[in-house]
């Protein structure tokens, strides 16, 4: 018969010198990529089981069809093992498949190789008893029965289950912002106190600033008074100099002008001219000049006539010749 006319599978199982474990691999592989393709490390392990097989054949066409889930190879596979495999010489197989679902990180089926676990210990005539005890000599553990999702409480729990972990998702998310809030708020007062005591820091700088500049202008204007002072008092000093050298000056000049009236004739007739005693200084001179040069004054007399003009001007002529000569003496 030609081979063309047969599917892979029924191509492999015509090849294979044991059709039993050609469809034992077969159902094997379903069991690992029920849940995802197979990976490297899945097919190392099915090609560590085929060394203990009498299959024959490769196994790269197994892996495609159980990677794309064909089910009319996973179907003839059933028939086969479960014509050649029943009851208890299905154990072996179980053991293996159970092994390579326990085999995952976390050590437990999935869903669907539970699924496909109880439906080949159903296919093969294995009580769910016995394989219960399988699984437990198997996995080192009880065989958890998983949930039915065919169920309504499958789902119903699996809600509650949502709106548990919803709330406990809601707990810690409150309490994390409640905790993000206490530090915003313990952040803020921290930044407040340091923004306060940087303040009262600027504060105290500037009082000192501003008590320092009070010192310094206190100091200065300190300075400027006893500047002033110093320059009152030299001032003072000075001028009292200076008026005790005018008054010695003076004084030279009153007792020069009094030895000269006392040795000059002319100086005795200019002061008997300006009715003055003998030894008078420069000021009464000057007084009795003024006095007498108003009296005198050749201009009151004018409405008196010219003869009045003209022994007032003589006179006035006399007092002031008098008043030159004392002034050019003393």
């Amino acid at each position: 018969m030609p081979s063309g006319r047969f599917n892979p599978f029924e191509t492999l199982l015509l090849t294979s010198r044991s059709q039993a474990d050609t469809a034992g691999l077969m159902l094997l592989a379903w069991v690992m990529a029920c849940q995802a393709p197979l990976d490297e490390a899945q097919r190392r392990r099915l090609l560590a089981l085929a060394s203990e097989c009498r299959h024959g054949h490769d196994l790269a066409p197994i892996f495609a069809l159980a990677d794309r889930q064909d089910f009319d190879a996973i179907q003839l596979a059933a028939e086969v093992m479960q014509k050649d495999r029943g009851g208890e010489q299905a154990y072996p197989f179980l053991r293996q498949a159970i092994a390579l679902c326990t085999s995952t990180a976390n050590g437990e089926p999935s869903i669907a190789q539970h699924h496909v676990l109880r439906f080949l210990a159903d296919l093969l005539g294995v009580i769910p008893s016995s394989f219960a005890t399988l699984y437990a000599e198997q996995a080192g553990r009880p065989y958890a029965v998983p949930a039915d999702p065919s169920r309504r409480d499958y789902w119903r729990e699996r809600e509650y289950q949502r709106q548990q972990e919803a709330a406990r998702q809601r707990e810690q998310d409150e309490r994390r912002r409640a905790q993000e809030a206490r530090q915003q708020e313990e952040a803020r007062r921290a930044r407040e106190q340091r923004e306060q005591e940087a303040r009262q820091r600027e504060r105290q700088r500037q009082e000192r600033e501003r008590h320092a500049k009070a010192q310094q202008e206190q100091a200065r204007r300190e300075r400027a008074h006893q500047e002033r002072a110093y320059k009152e008092r030299a001032h003072q000093e000075k001028a009292g100099q200076e008026r005790q050298r005018q008054e010695r000056g003076r004084a030279g000049q009153n007792r020069r002008a009094e030895q000269a009236s006392a040795n000059d004739p002319r100086a005795h007739r200019a002061l008997a001219v300006l009715g003055l005693p003998p030894g008078a200084n420069r000021g009464e001179i000057r007084k009795a000049y003024r006095r007498l040069a108003q009296t005198h004054h050749p201009d009151r007399f004018f409405a008196e006539g010219e003869a009045r003009m003209a022994t007032a001007s003589q006179r006035f002529q006399r007092i002031k010749n008098a008043y030159d000569y004392l002034m050019r003496a003393s």
